[in-house]
């Protein structure tokens, strides 16, 4: 299931459901939060346009059957690294 949030991420952001489940399935696990029974998810997706894009996918998995899309964006290149696996170390001051 594809939460509302995801979906407003993907009109905001240009992509579609079909690309967050496309970067679910070629997509790896970047992030595990198991007391929230959460996972964070990076894969690539081909979005409209045809440009190459890597998405995130928060997928919440309290149901042994269905699996939630809680929200899907496209990492902001500040704030992760190429390819967006890891997040940039914060720069001290």
């Amino acid at each position: 299931m594809v939460k509302g949030h995801a979906v407003q991420h993907a009109i905001k952001e240009g992509f579609e459901r079909r690309n967050i489940v496309e970067a679910i399935l070629r997509g790896k696990i970047v992030a595990e939060y198991p007391h929230e029974h959460r996972m964070l998810v990076c894969g690539k997706t081909t979005i409209p346009g045809g440009s190459v894009a890597y998405l995130h996918v928060v997928c919440e998995y309290f149901d042994p059957v269905d699996i939630e899309f809680v929200t899907a964006y496209i990492p902001d290149e500040v704030q992760w690294e190429r390819p967006p696996f890891k997040r940039r170390r914060r720069k001290v001051k």
